[in-house]
């Protein structure tokens, strides 16, 4: 269920992908693996929690539609906990609405499925260079 690039930049930030789709998982890692990015993967929001390492340079692309926590309610136990790592988040069946809550909850960007691989790289840079 996790997996972990095989960069060697020690320097390099970590992507955390969060979704509870595996397929949706595993292509997003191996998109963001070609561009030479360390990847991590979760199937859901609370695997990820347990597991995040507060220490470590990254951000977070996070599914809205999951079965035990959506997205946003995440990003909102996220920013409670204080944890000022930037949020992507993605989603299949977005709206406006759902965009301006992301927005006003701390989320970087919020990018509709599917997501060309330009968009989610520049959205990515841009996160984390906040």
């Amino acid at each position: 269920m996790q997996g972990e690039a095989k960069s060697d930049g020690a320097s390099s930030p970590l992507v955390y992908v969060v979704d509870d789709d595996e397929a949706v998982r595993d292509s997003t890692r191996m998109v963001l693996e070609s561009y030479g990015m360390k990847v991590r993967t979760f199937g859901s929001a609370t695997a990820f929690l347990a597991a995040v390492d507060d220490s470590v340079r990254g951000c977070l692309l996070l599914d809205q539609h999951m079965p035990e926590m959506t997205g946003l309610e995440m990003l909102e136990v996220l920013r409670a906990t204080r944890r000022a790592l930037p949020v992507i988040m993605i989603t299949a069946r977005g709206d406006a609405s759902l965009r301006e809550r992301a927005l006003r909850a701390g989320a970087a960007a919020l990018l509709d499925k599917p997501v060309a691989d330009d968009d989610l790289i520049r959205a990515i840079d841009t996160a984390l260079l906040h």
